[in-house]
């Protein structure tokens, strides 16, 4: 496997399950160690090391695009073409997908993105049990799953974020 990638970057061991503290304080590190206010040289090599780090860290915070990462460190890419097979699970993902639109209940929109969180964090207990096991078929079907998930609580969380800009309380005013 090759020694130049994410993980060691962050100093962490090649693993799904990650201190996601101990990922925050190594990228503060980095930030400072490779700052482009304290570099002197090749402004474009220095830039490009920043934003290699940003990267890294966004790949490695989340679960789905860690889970990606893994498997194609061990030349198991997802195939994102492919569609996800499994009819329960899109059926199940579909409902709250129509609901998601047809919401503007910030509550209601609370509890999804709660449900989500809870079906993200069981396919991200399958992924690392299929990825210690190297069940490469389960790892890269879970995997794509979790991305879909990711994209959805995305999604829930944006809805959120546009009802908190778009609609006040008045009674949020008065204390």
């Amino acid at each position: 496997m090759n020694e130049n990638h994410f993980f060691a970057l962050f100093g962490l061991p090649i693993s799904f399950r990650i201190d996601a503290d101990q990922l925050k304080a190594r990228l503060l590190d980095l930030q400072k160690t490779h700052h482009p206010d304290r570099q002197d040289g090749d402004s474009i090599a220095i830039t490009q090391n920043a934003s290699l780090i940003n990267h890294a860290y966004d790949t490695l915070k989340r679960d789905d695009s860690r889970a990606a990462y893994l498997l194609s460190l061990n030349g198991e890419d997802i195939d994102l073409d492919k569609s996800i097979s499994d009819w329960d699970f899109l059926g199940e993902m579909m409902e709250i997908r129509i609901t998601l639109d047809d919401t503007d209940d910030k509550a209601s929109l609370n509890q999804m993105a709660d449900e989500i969180t809870q079906t993200s964090q069981a396919l991200a207990d399958g992924f690392d049990h299929a990825y210690q096991a190297q069940d490469w078929i389960s790892a890269r079907d879970l995997a794509q799953k979790l991305q879909f998930v990711g994209k959805l609580h995305d999604d829930i969380i944006a809805k959120i974020s546009e009802i908190l800009q778009h609609h006040t309380d008045d009674d949020d005013l008065y204390v």
